[in-house]
């Protein structure tokens, strides 16, 4: 980690926020960060950064923010966000697991999360994996009433595991879900495609993708 180049060029980025009392003392108050009163749009790191720099440069009257822990990703996703004019976006540098220290109680519009890591080798490692019952209720949390998430994946056996969480709590409605994103989804276009999208296609990948709104209900 030392011999990281990354550490030393990302110290003085304006877009980038690394310490954690810096990070979570805008709890709550992330249009007063912006000086807006936009809506917020999470994505929590995705391999790298070409969606997110494409999707905050498109809506621009929205405010992004980025969640990532790698050095050399938050220096190439800022970097290439400011390429594209992008106005509204910060990173963050810190852990998925602390969302809710991140956000208040729905101050999210919408999350992107899209080829997390599956974790599937040992057992030791399933602690790692994101999309679990505990996160999913703290993105419930900070997500509005009629808020929104993207997830997506190439596995199928995470998909279906994410989908029965849902399911048996019933704390989101299933909006738009596909098991083959690219063939059957109405909603999909290649200038949306993330890297990893862009470079398996040929492989035939089978993408599994839903979308998920936070409604009235919850069944506790």
């Amino acid at each position: 980690m030392k011999n990281n180049p990354y550490i030393e060029i990302i110290q003085n980025d304006s877009h980038i926020l690394q310490i954690p009392e810096k990070i979570y003392s805008h709890k709550g108050k992330w249009k007063e960060f912006f000086q807006n009163t936009n809506e917020i749009y999470l994505e929590i790191g995705t391999w790298l950064w070409h969606f997110f720099s494409l999707e905050s440069s498109e809506y621009q009257d929205k405010n992004f923010i980025w969640i990532e822990i790698k050095y050399k990703r938050l220096h190439k996703t800022a970097e290439k966000s400011r390429k594209l004019w992008t106005k509204n976006f910060i990173l963050l540098k810190d852990f998925w697991q602390n969302i809710d220290k991140i956000f208040a109680p729905q101050e999210l519009s919408r999350t992107y999360i899209f080829f997390p890591d599956p974790w599937d080798n040992k057992d030791r490692q399933k602690k790692h994996k994101l999309l679990q019952a505990e996160f999913l209720h703290k993105l419930y949390e900070v997500t509005k009433l009629g808020g929104e998430f993207f997830f997506k994946t190439d596995h199928r056996w995470y998909f279906e595991e994410v989908l029965k969480i849902i399911q048996e709590f019933g704390f989101w409605e299933i909006k738009n879900m596909s098991y083959d994103y690219e063939r059957e989804s109405e909603t999909f276009t290649k200038t949306k495609m993330t890297e990893f999208e862009s470079m398996f296609r040929w492989d035939k990948l089978q993408i599994c993708y839903a979308e998920f709104k936070k409604w009235w209900c919850v069944k506790r």
